[in-house]
Order: C-alpha cells, then sequence, then structure tokens
C-alpha cells in the first residue's frame, strides 16, 4: 500500500468496517438475538465511534499480518487462513473490551466472547474481501 495517500486508506478501511459489522451485527441482533429493527439500528449508531477508531487500525494490523505470515494474496487457502486468523486476534479482544465497559461480568464476557468466536472465524475471510473491494473502489473513485 505504499504510496498510496492515508486518508483513502482510511477511508476506505473505515467504511468497510462500518458497512460490514453493521450488516452483520444488525443480523445477528435481529435474526438470532430478537432485537427490533429499531434497537438494532440504536446499537449501530452506538458503534460507530468504535468502527471510527478501529477500522484503519484493523486494516493496518491485517496487512502487516499478510506481511508477516508472507501470505500470498494469489492463494485463496493462505489469504482465507490469515484473514480468520487477523480477525480472530483483532476483534475478539476487541469485543472483550467493549463488554468490559458495558459492565459485563467474567463469565457473561466470556459466554459473549465465545460465542462470538465462531461467528468471527467465520466472517474473517469475508471481511478480507469486502475490505480489498472497499480498497479498491474508493482508491478508483478518489
Amino acid at each position: 500500500m505504499g504510496s498510496i495517500p492515508r486518508w483513502k486508506l482510511f477511508l476506505a478501511d473505515t467504511l468497510s468496517m462500518t458497512v460490514f459489522s453493521t450488516v452483520l451485527c444488525m443480523s445477528i441482533e435481529i435474526g438470532l438475538a430478537g432485537l427490533t429493527f429499531g434497537q438494532s439500528l440504536t446499537a449501530r449508531f452506538a458503534a460507530v465511534p468504535t468502527n471510527l477508531l478501529t477500522g484503519r487500525a484493523y486494516g493496518l494490523y491485517r496487512d502487516g499480518l499478510f506481511r508477516i505470515l508472507r501470505t500470498r494474496p494469489d492463494s485463496w487457502f493462505q489469504a482465507a487462513l490469515t484473514d480468520t486468523v487477523s480477525f480472530l486476534t483483532f476483534q475478539v479482544p476487541l469485543y472483550g473490551i467493549v463488554l468490559m465497559i458495558a459492565g459485563a461480568s467474567l463469565k457473561q464476557m466470556a459466554l459473549s466472547a465465545g460465542g462470538m468466536t465462531v461467528i468471527f472465524a467465520l466472517a474473517g475471510r469475508p471481511y478480507g474481501i469486502f475490505l480489498q473491494a472497499c480498497r479498491k473502489w474508493i482508491l478508483s473513485r478518489f
């Protein structure tokens, strides 16, 4: 990502994190947890500051992990594995911090983080693909 202006990467990474997490979380909140659309929308608006703070940070973390692990982007298996590992190792601790701030007990944190680990593992590669598509789209437009 050498000579690409930082603001473009910030925009792409933040936009992708916000859109992806909104769709994923609203699906879970409404479809599985039984929240109303309004409740889920409120939760998603509350999550925007977190997405703004972590979107680019995750992009940097993921890119770094791809470099460290020497992942070949043209290898579907390697990219899927690296995306899954990066999403899990970034998002599960972040989710734990959010739960801690929300006042969850240690037992609640363990149960919630355990459940989200499965979802994050399944979401890692789709998010990596979406992130790359957002980057390509932003870089071609601005």
